[in-house]
């Protein structure tokens, strides 16, 4: 049977990084899905910017930004943006503004099939790094933020 997970602000002062996003990411998804009756909602809405960046990362590493708006169209794109922005990756933010027009302005035969017109976004995307340094740094500064009582 599957627990509800809790941490502490001593919990994660003691995570490894690692260790660190992988359980504010589990209590994300947990709250996402609703998997004890709680949402979201009862959580700082940093919280939510997190999960959006980690779903970001997640499905533009795995398949690109088509991949990212096919499965989740512009859901995500509002937190991911003021996520962005609250931990100081403006290079991603510039980035995800764009692709977000793109996809906003896209002919309608790539609702279904892969637009070559994110393959620059992808490979910018590929080379910028550091986006999951500055959300430890910002979970670091922040801890209260991501707790839930």
């Amino acid at each position: 049977m599957e627990q509800k997970l809790k941490y502490s602000i001593f919990d994660l002062q003691k995570a490894s990084d690692e260790n660190l996003v992988s359980l504010i990411y589990q209590k994300a998804t947990e709250l996402e899905f609703e998997t004890f009756g709680e949402n979201l909602t009862i959580a700082n809405i940093a919280m939510k910017e997190f999960l959006a960046i980690c779903v970001l990362q997640f499905e533009v590493e795995n398949g690109g930004f088509d991949q990212f708006f096919l499965n989740y169209d512009l859901e995500y794109s509002e937190f991911v943006l003021s996520g962005l922005k609250r931990i100081g990756a403006d290079d991603y933010k510039e980035l995800i503004e764009k692709a977000i027009i793109v996809f906003k302005n896209q002919n309608l035969d790539f609702l279904n099939k892969r637009n070559p017109d994110f393959d620059k976004f992808d490979d910018f995307f590929y080379n910028l790094n550091g986006m999951q340094k500055l959300q430890i740094e910002y979970i670091r500064k922040n801890y209260e933020k991501f707790i839930i009582e």
